[in-house]
């Protein structure tokens, strides 16, 4: 009966531990944002292309713009697009590559994709690539960017994923 008993009081114990544990889980630091720049950019008409397996693919060309920031600032160069899908259920990502510039005549490549949200903003991944020696450290970044839409051009305001502060 001792061993029994022995068994059960560890059951319970255990049981009671576990219990503590998955109740009260201990929820990670969260990361950081930097800021990075804020982009004015000027879009030309969109060229619907018609229907995919994803969806109806958009083309919105990219014509200009200018960003500015904290450690870079440049101009938007008349090299790129947006081949944005819309769903199925009406909800339009974009999918954008184009060319920035930096004052300093660095060039500096940019991918973004993300949904449209709700509130009509858009969620962005951003991915950088440079060959650059002084803006290098993008190419190894995690980045997000809100983009606001206007008539004729974007406003998109990035950061980049810092670590948890300990």
């Amino acid at each position: 009966m001792s061993s029994l008993y022995t068994f059960f009081t560890a059951l319970v114990c255990l049981s009671a531990c576990a219990t503590s544990v998955l109740a009260s889980p201990k929820i990670p630091a969260a990361p950081g944002l930097t800021y990075l720049y804020s982009l004015n950019c000027t879009l030309g008409p969109s060229i619907q292309v018609g229907g995919g397996p994803h969806g109806t693919r958009v083309v919105i060309p990219i014509i200009g713009g200018t960003f500015s920031g904290p450690r870079l600032s440049g101009k938007v160069l008349n090299l790129g697009a947006d081949w944005g899908l819309v769903d199925k259920n009406g909800t339009f990502s974009a999918d954008t590559r184009y060319q920035l510039q930096t004052d300093d005549g660095a060039h500096i490549f940019i991918r973004t994709s993300g949904p449209a949200q709700p509130d009509g903003h858009l969620h962005l991944r951003m991915v950088f690539e440079t060959g650059s020696d002084k803006y290098y450290c993008l190419n190894n970044i995690v980045a997000v960017g809100i983009l606001t839409s206007k008539t004729g051009y974007v406003l998109i305001d990035g950061w980049q994923l810092e670590s948890p502060k300990k």
